[in-house]
């Protein structure tokens, strides 16, 4: 099962965001960060620098329900 958190995060590259960044990580089965996601849900680069604390975790989905990913991210507002 993946799980996704919602994140505060900030980037290390470029111009500091002047307000609080909202965004999501998911995370694998062994609870290894596999992708991160802006506040739209769309996917950003995991390698670009940067800094994130975890505000909370959403839920889980399996690799096969792909759909529950979405419907985490639509009960949190994105969409």
């Amino acid at each position: 099962m993946n799980r996704v958190d919602k994140i505060r995060f900030m980037l290390l590259y470029g111009e500091a965001p002047e307000a609080k960044c909202y965004g999501y990580m998911e995370l694998n089965r062994d609870g290894n960060m596999i992708a991160l996601y802006n506040r739209y849900g769309e996917e950003i680069d995991m390698y670009g620098g940067h800094e994130f604390v975890r505000v909370r975790t959403l839920g889980k989905f399996d690799n096969e329900d792909r759909d529950n990913f979405y419907s985490l991210l639509e009960s949190d507002g994105v969409g």
